[in-house]
């Protein structure tokens, strides 16, 4: 049986977050959620998901700065990210 494609949501807004996860999951995806571009970062070394989902605006750290991040990272660096 083949494993199922997980995606890493990073969204700080309560309904998109819920909205996404909602329809990624009945699409049969592993969702892993966080609020926090670092979080998401620190969960994207860690499971390796096979797509993120980003909000541009997020507390803190904003998505580009994140997205530069993950792309140093030589563990990180080819996973596909869609800014939401």
């Amino acid at each position: 049986m083949a494993r199922k494609k997980k995606i890493l949501i990073i969204e700080d807004d309560p309904s998109s977050k819920k909205l996404q996860t909602s329809l990624l999951e009945q699409a049969g995806y592993e969702i892993l959620v966080t609020d926090r571009a670092e979080a998401g970062i620190a969960l994207a070394k860690e499971k390796l998901p096979d797509l993120i989902t980003m909000d541009y605006q997020l507390p803190g750290m904003n998505g580009e700065l994140a997205l530069k991040i993950l792309r140093a990272d030589e563990k990180t660096k080819n996973i596909p990210v869609v800014f939401v």
